[in-house]
């Protein structure tokens, strides 16, 4: 049978890891998630790092529903390539122990691969919810359809709502399966390899996944480190960081270094200096594309996302607002 192909319940079989460590107050509505959506042909392994809180009495309440293993890892990746090792669907994803997928997730990801038999990743939309699972805000994702170049768009954008992400067994082993050495991006590596693979996308255009964010999910925490692997990662496969990414460090920094310690005045053009700078460190070892981006790309008002860009206006009333405060400082 092909990968695509139905099974003899009529859909394609898929397999969701759950990777899990201590997070016993979230696993139940982790889990629910994924059985109440009463899809036909579902594997569920839960790999569990060796909890110490409540999780695996949890696990065992779930019978043979689920399958599972609890043993020490190394680490999130590992936990998510083992779990891949030992499931046998040919569709393939991982849902982390304290998130959700909603809308029907498995049964719109078939109808996907029905509508689009060739198929090898579907990319559907997703939210944030806060710790307590009620909605934060919209997800932002890249673009997926007729005559779009995915490999620009992981470039440009890459960012996807991981949960939302669906992918054929045979396309993750292809290019080489999940890079181990990395924490926190992961998943925007595995997609920029599929779309450099050039790999053939799918999109669902609904809202299927739910991404817990607080204060001390790995990837809140630790933001900067986030941005170490995505800058790393794109060098690595690109050869150079883009607009996107650099504006990201870039606001990181400003905030952390300069608006707490200087304030406010020429916010726009003192974010836009730092863009620059980190521009050009970011992308020296690419110096064509450097010295033509130092000229091309400005930085995007409300954030990477928007894409509202900065205007020679908004530079001239930063400057004045420099202007003014250096001048009330010396009164």
């Amino acid at each position: 049978m092909r990968q695509n192909d139905p099974g003899p319940s009529g859909v394609i079989g898929i397999s969701v890891v759950v990777p899990s460590f201590n997070q016993g107050r979230f696993i139940d509505e982790t889990i629910a998630s994924l059985l109440d959506q009463d899809y036909p042909d579902l594997e569920v392994l839960v790999v569990d790092g060796g909890s110490r809180d409540d999780t695996v009495e949890r696990l065992k309440a779930y019978g043979e529903r689920i399958r599972w293993i609890s043993e020490k890892d190394e680490g999130q990746s590992d936990a998510i390539v083992k779990g891949f090792s030992r499931t046998t669907k040919p569709w393939i994803t991982w849902l982390n122990s304290d998130d959700v997928q909603c809308d029907r997730a498995l049964w719109r990801v078939n109808e996907a691969v029905a509508a689009r038999p060739d198929a090898e990743v579907v990319i559907g939309r997703g939210h944030y919810t806060h710790e307590d699972g009620s909605y934060l805000r919209d997800y932002p994702t890249v673009a997926v359809g007729p005559g779009i170049d995915m490999r620009r768009e992981m470039f440009e954008k890459g960012t996807v709502a991981q949960p939302s992400v669906f992918y054929t067994r045979a396309l993750y082993e292809r290019v080489g399966g999940l890079n181990r050495s990395l924490h926190f991006c992961m998943d925007y590596e595995l997609w920029a390899r599929f779309a450099v693979a050039g790999a053939r996308f799918a999109s669902v255009e609904a809202d299927i996944s739910g991404n817990r964010w607080y204060e001390t999910t790995k990837t809140a925490s630790q933001i900067f480190d986030l941005y170490a692997e995505v800058v790393a990662t794109q060098k690595r496969l690109f050869g150079h960081v883009s607009p996107y990414f650099v504006q990201a460090v870039s606001d990181h920094l400003y905030t952390k270094f300069h608006a707490r310690f200087f304030g406010d005045a020429g916010h726009l053009l003192n974010r836009w200096i730092w863009f620059k700078t980190i521009w050009v460190a970011l992308n020296a070892t690419a110096p064509r594309y450097c010295v033509a981006g130092l000229f091309r790309h400005t930085l995007a008002k409300s954030g990477p996302a928007v894409g509202d860009a900065m205007t020679f206006k908004d530079w001239y009333g930063g400057l004045r607002a420099v202007l003014r405060k250096g001048t009330a400082s010396r009164a």
